[in-house]
């Protein structure tokens, strides 16, 4: 991405995105085998599975510096408030906590980048 080698904001914004990004991948996967063990619903497991997904995905694709991360940030922020409010609903509140900053900083990234 060439606006984070001229402005350091945006770099050092990114490199925390992709942290919550990974924070909320690694804490959906342990919530979620929590949750089969405990026998939660099978729509609530699906959906941190998939939050867990889509955010090591988007994590990846900063990383790399992908020209169509913004799209996949989109998707993450849009995936990750969805898992927050049912976690938070649930009590889960380590997890809907991970998935609302991930939600918050995927969306800070794209209005920074000026995606669409």
């Amino acid at each position: 991405m060439q606006a984070s080698r001229e402005n350091p904001m945006l770099s050092s914004q990114m490199q925390d995105c992709i942290q919550d990004c990974l924070n909320s991948h690694a804490t959906c996967v342990d919530t979620a085998m929590s949750a089969i063990q405990q026998g939660k619903s099978p729509d609530h497991i699906r959906l941190l599975l998939d939050c867990a997904e889509i955010s090591l995905t988007t994590a990846h694709f900063m990383i790399r510096n992908s020209p169509l991360q913004g799209y996949v940030g989109s998707a993450c922020s849009e995936v990750n408030g969805q898992c927050a409010e049912k976690c938070l609903q649930e009590g889960m509140v380590d997890c809907g906590n991970a998935c609302r900053a991930a939600a918050n900083s995927t969306q800070q990234m794209i209005k920074m980048m000026a995606i669409p």
